[in-house]
């Protein structure tokens, strides 16, 4: 049966086409693919960020790119770095020479505190560097969004080995210079050691005994110890001592009060006294009357030592008195006379 030539021209013409349809597709689907690569390689994120700058004096080999990282997760990245050129604060200090811009994505910044710490280090051993934050306490602040906050340098290796190489050098040429002063000190200390040794050799038996005496004494410093312990700490003499003294200063802080009362009493009673004699009136009258007493104790003073003459005399037997008391014929006539009164009274009256 003969085909239908309008059939055959349309068959002609969609067969370009449909080839042209099937590379369009393929190119795009390659695109397709290509753009997620790099989005899925190249760490692309649609996450809310925030920034935040963070100073270095040297940040090692840390670039533009590098993650953030707090616990080992993935939180944002350095967007930026800038050089400072030791810029000087209004402060007269020296600013750090690097600062950076970190970009952390919004869901963990309630994991960024005031007191949060910044440090470099890197993954592994031989891995790459990235920056990593340690959390701070959860009574702190978040840290707000273009905080500038202070990091931890990293160890300088390189310093390290260049500073331990120059060292080593100058060592090694020190050595090199004085090669004849480190020979002679190492001889004289070889020497000393040699000496050390045969004096111990030679001296053996007293360093024994000398062993022996300092472990001797030591054994009495201990037995000693412990009599003086057993006498004058854990003596019941030295107890019933500490609680005499207890009981002394129990009573005290019980009797001191009261005397303390009294005292400041009297001492409220001089101040009046001073206060009522401290006049120029009542002066003038003590002044008088003490006056008076030092011009009574005069007088008294002259009658007892006229009284002690006339005693005296008396004594020695002058005077009427001093023949009246002293003179023992008198007494025996006066007795006598007495006597004779008593027997004969009617001599009063009468007289012969």
């Amino acid at each position: 049966m003969p085909q239908n030539p309008k059939i055959a021209d349309d068959a002609r013409m969609a067969s370009p086409r449909s080839i042209e349809v099937k590379v369009g597709i393929l190119i795009l689907t390659a695109i397709g693919l290509l753009a997620a690569f790099v989005i899925i390689m190249g760490g692309v994120n649609f996450q809310a960020t925030y920034p935040i700058y963070v100073e270095f004096d040297n940040p090692g080999g840390l670039q533009a790119g590098a993650p953030v990282k707090i616990a080992g997760v993935k939180v944002g990245k350095i967007s930026e770095i800038q050089f400072r050129g030791a810029e000087v604060s209004d402060s007269g200090k020296r600013d750090p020479l690097v600062r950076m811009k970190v970009t952390i994505e919004k869901r963990y910044q309630k994991s960024v505190r005031e007191n949060s710490l910044f440090y470099v280090t890197t993954q592994g051993v031989l891995g790459e560097q990235f920056l990593a934050i340690e959390p701070g306490s959860q009574d702190r602040p978040s840290l707000p969004d273009g905080a500038i906050v202070r990091g931890i340098d990293p160890p300088r290796l390189d310093m390290l080995l260049s500073e331990s190489y120059e060292l080593l050098h100058t060592s090694v040429q020190a050595i090199r210079e004085n090669r004849k002063e480190f020979s002679e000190a190492f001889d004289g200390l070889r020497k000393t050691l040699k000496g050390t040794g045969e004096l111990m050799d030679k001296n053996g038996d007293k360093f024994d005994r000398i062993v022996t005496n300092v472990e001797t004494m030591t054994a009495e410093g201990v037995d000693t110890v412990k009599d003086a312990r057993a006498k004058y700490v854990n003596n019941p003499a030295i107890d019933r001592i500490v609680s005499n003294a207890d009981s002394l200063a129990a009573v005290a802080a019980r009797d001191t009060p009261p005397i303390l009362a009294d005292a400041k009493v009297t001492m409220a009673n001089a101040k009046r006294i001073s206060t009522t004699l401290g006049g120029e009136e009542e002066q003038a009258k003590m002044k008088q009357a003490i006056n008076d007493v030092v011009e009574v104790t005069a007088r008294v003073k002259k009658i007892t030592a006229d009284a002690e003459v006339i005693v005296g005399q008396i004594k020695r037997g002058k005077g009427t008195a001093g023949a009246l008391l002293m003179d023992e014929q008198l007494y025996d006539d006066l007795q006598e006379m007495v006597r004779d009164v008593k027997h004969n009274p009617w001599k009063f009256f009468w007289r012969e």
